[in-house]
């Protein structure tokens, strides 16, 4: 039984003598120890630039599934409408813009591209349909363009566009400029 208590009463002593050192290291620290540190930081954060984007939106900048355009009716007419007596109509309102994100991804000039998805495609009306790409006679006539079997050229004349900032509210549009008017042309 006597074995037993020295055991018992040297381990008690063991671990109040590791309990007092581990108190006095942080009693000295407390009151007046040295505490060592690197003079120089090691802490390095990367920002990254995003990605640049283009979409058609709506006024919350949320992504138009099937953006439409209506262009003004036009009294019946055999011959092909040419220059100024062309149908138009205007793209963009508050539930449909184009919107360009640039969170510093092409700080060097970036240009938007309009293009259809496919070259056979065409623009699909509630009576006639038309192509969107037949430089064909101005657009009167139905060239060798291939799968497509009428007539028809689509012109976009950005000059009337209007830019503003959009929905980041400490971006410009310094140094944006809106191109000229051009015509969808399959061949090019």
């Amino acid at each position: 039984m006597g074995k037993m208590k020295n055991q018992i009463k040297n381990s008690l002593v063991r671990h109040l003598n590791v309990n007092l050192a581990v108190f006095g290291l942080i009693g000295a620290m407390l009151v007046g120890g040295v505490v060592f540190a690197s003079d120089t930081s090691n802490f390095t954060q990367t920002i990254t630039p995003g990605t640049l984007s283009v979409d058609i939106v709506d006024g919350s900048y949320v992504t138009v599934g099937s953006p439409s355009v209506a262009f003004g009716s036009l009294s019946f007419s055999f011959a092909c409408r040419t220059g100024g007596s062309r149908a138009s109509g205007s793209f963009g309102t508050s539930t449909q813009q184009i919107y360009v994100s640039n969170p510093d991804a092409a700080d060097n000039g970036w240009t938007v591209t309009l293009a259809g998805s496919a070259t056979t495609n065409v623009w699909d009306s509630a009576g006639t349909d038309y192509d969107f790409n037949d430089p064909t006679s101005s657009g009167c006539g139905d060239g060798a363009d291939a799968g497509v079997t009428v007539g028809g050229q689509m012109t976009v004349d950005p000059s009337g566009a209007t830019l503003a900032a959009g929905a980041c509210a400490s971006c410009t549009t310094t140094s944006v400029s809106l191109g000229s008017s051009d015509a969808f042309d399959e061949g090019s």
